[in-house]
């Protein structure tokens, strides 16, 4: 095992050339991936942003009807 990783110290050392391609590819893919573990592993995961501010909306009229026009929906007795 440490025989590998002294081959592995020893390839560092050698210089390499990346296209600009490359690079910005790999810096996207670095930032993207970034964002997505921070998203995944943040402590707040169920948050309401402007939760129960008195904004009443037409999806939600007195009776409870979720028609999104303001209109009474049709009762019809059987």
């Amino acid at each position: 095992m440490k025989e590998r990783l002294k081959l592995f110290k020893e390839s560092l050392t050698e210089t390499t050339t990346v296209s600009k391609r490359e690079f910005l590819l790999t810096a996207a893919v670095c930032i993207l991936g970034g964002i997505v573990l921070g998203i995944l592993f943040s402590p707040r995961k169920y948050v309401m942003i402007g939760s129960q501010n008195g904004n009443n909306s037409a999806n939600n009229n007195e009776n409870g009807s979720r028609n999104g026009g303001g209109q009474d929906e049709e009762q019809i007795d059987e």
